[in-house]
């Protein structure tokens, strides 16, 4: 039985499963590393394309029922724990992939994208609201800071939608596929400075640019720029990096104390 607490929800659908593992692993991986794993339904297509899949799970019962599934599969691993806590590129050089609950979604994809390792792609199986302010384009409502984020660091793809009556037990909502691509080079080299602005700039999301940075910068700084009139969620990420960089810029004549 799925454990509601957990916000687990297991997928059943054997044509979905196959895509997944299809998106994360193409033909071949060496390494399928698998967050959530459950009973093992993606597991078991993920050993089916890759040589070796680790899977990490924080359900003790859920672990024991793996650990005697697979206990005659020497390419299967099983470690009891929470994602968070787990070096996910401790096994090599792979890819990732999971069924992720809604409550740990967000945290554990912001890690990716930020600390991929050694894991050259993510697949994630998620709320379909999720992915859709993961992939936003400027403009919509579905843009934010985390779509900011998620685009910095990688090229996020939706890859399709999975209906309810795929899940036992179903959920409410509609949830979605998609994969997570790190970028090779960011266009910004303080990440942390930087998002630490575009947070600011979407402090108040139907506020002007004007007002959400108000007091953090010269006024007549500010008014040079021409995008101040917009809101954050009109500008794309490579904007952000011009306005970032247009007001950080030291004012002139003191560029060489």
């Amino acid at each position: 039985m799925a454990r509601q607490k957990l916000g687990q929800h297991f997928l059943v659908s054997g044509k979905i499963l196959e895509r997944i593992a299809v998106a994360a692993c193409g033909d071949h991986a060496a390494l399928a590393v698998e967050i959530g794993p459950g009973r093992g339904a993606l597991t078991e297509h993920l050993l089916t394309r890759a040589d070796r899949v680790c899977a990490i799970e924080i359900d003790e019962a859920l672990v024991g029922h793996l650990r005697e599934r697979w206990r005659c599969e020497p390419r299967f691993e099983i470690l009891e724990g929470n994602a968070l806590d787990v070096d996910w590129s401790q096994w090599g050089a792979g890819v990732l992939a999971g069924n992720l609950p809604y409550y740990i979604a967000t945290p554990i994809i912001s890690r990716y994208v930020r600390a991929p390792g050694l894991l050259s792609k993510a697949v994630f199986l998620i709320q379909k609201e999720v992915a859709e302010r993961i992939t936003a384009s400027p403009g919509g409502r579905e843009y934010g800071y985390f779509s900011v984020e998620c685009q910095l660091f990688a090229d996020p793809k939706y890859l399709f939608t999975v209906a309810p009556g795929a899940f036992r037990p179903p959920p409410k909502v509609d949830s979605a596929v998609i994969r997570l691509t790190p970028r090779s080079e960011l266009p910004i080299d303080e990440p942390a400075a930087f998002l630490a602005f575009v947070s600011a700039c979407f402090r108040q999301k139907r506020k002007t640019l004007r007002n959400n940075l108000a007091g953090k910068y010269p006024a007549a700084l500010l008014e040079a720029r021409p995008e101040i009139s917009r809101r954050a969620e009109q500008l794309s990420v490579a904007e952000f990096v011009e306005l970032y960089r247009a007001l950080s810029l030291p004012p002139p004549g003191r560029g060489s104390e």
